[in-house]
């Protein structure tokens, strides 16, 4: 996603996008900002076909008004989402004439970020799988799933950099949510992710080194399973024995 923050303030633009980057840390988004301290620098840009997501329009800035800059946007066609960044709501009926999708008030929260962008989030989500953490959703991508496993009454969840996240979800239920081709159940106990299978033996040995157990009468099925996928995605299936 490309996100454009526009704030003639060195110091509230770099707070924004330090947010915004903690914000979007716990979603499958990966984010590229470019900052632009003047309204006509960043017209200019979407003028000669830049093209971003979202952008953060300060409302009040030296070398324009944000809902001029706002308006000569839209005139280019820009189509995508305009959130203002402002110290006041006063001119939330006339955003709607720029077909603004919110307002985030000065100063700055993180709170205010989320409660503006949880709205449109999910048209933006794709390739994750949602993790109930506390109060708290986290959006994690599925080719950073290394496997899951069942442990008593909960799943664990691995994923990539040794991060685990508890499930409190039935085995089956999170391999239907998954539903995806890379994901294979190996075991009544586990699910992997046939990416990270490095040999596939009496166990599946994973690039990290883990091992991951197999059902053993099902193990020249589970094998061969393995050896069709990396076939398919043009990898090779490491040492495969039966």
């Amino acid at each position: 996603m490309r996100l454009a923050i526009c704030d003639d303030n060195d110091l509230e633009r770099e707070f924004l996008r330090s947010l915004l980057k903690k914000y979007f840390s716990e979603t499958s988004i990966r984010c590229e900002f470019t900052l632009y301290d003047r309204g006509t620098a960043l017209y200019y840009d979407v003028m000669e076909k830049v093209e971003y997501d979202i952008i953060f329009l300060d409302l009040f800035m030296g070398d324009s008004f944000g809902l001029c800059i706002a308006q000569k946007l839209r005139d280019l066609s820009y189509g995508g989402k305009i959130i203002f960044c402002t110290v006041s709501a006063d001119y939330a009926l006339e955003s709607y004439s720029v077909y603004a999708s919110g307002y985030i008030l000065k100063p700055y929260s993180l709170k205010d970020i989320k409660r503006t962008l949880d709205r449109f989030l999910p048209e933006y989500q794709c390739d994750s799988y949602q993790v109930k953490q506390k109060s708290k959703i986290v959006y994690i991508p599925l080719n950073e799933i290394v496997y899951v496993e069942s442990n008593n009454t909960k799943c664990i969840l691995h994923r990539t950099e040794n991060r685990e996240y508890h499930v409190y979800k039935k085995l089956t239920e999170i391999e239907t949510e998954l539903n995806d081709p890379r994901f294979l159940r190996c075991h009544q106990s586990y699910i992997v992710n046939m990416n990270y299978v490095r040999e596939a033996n009496d166990v599946l040995l994973l690039q990290n080194g883990e091992e991951v157990l197999i059902r053993m009468k099902s193990k020249r099925e589970i094998q061969q399973k393995v050896l069709e996928y990396k076939e398919k995605m043009g990898d090779t299936a490491g040492d495969i024995k039966s």
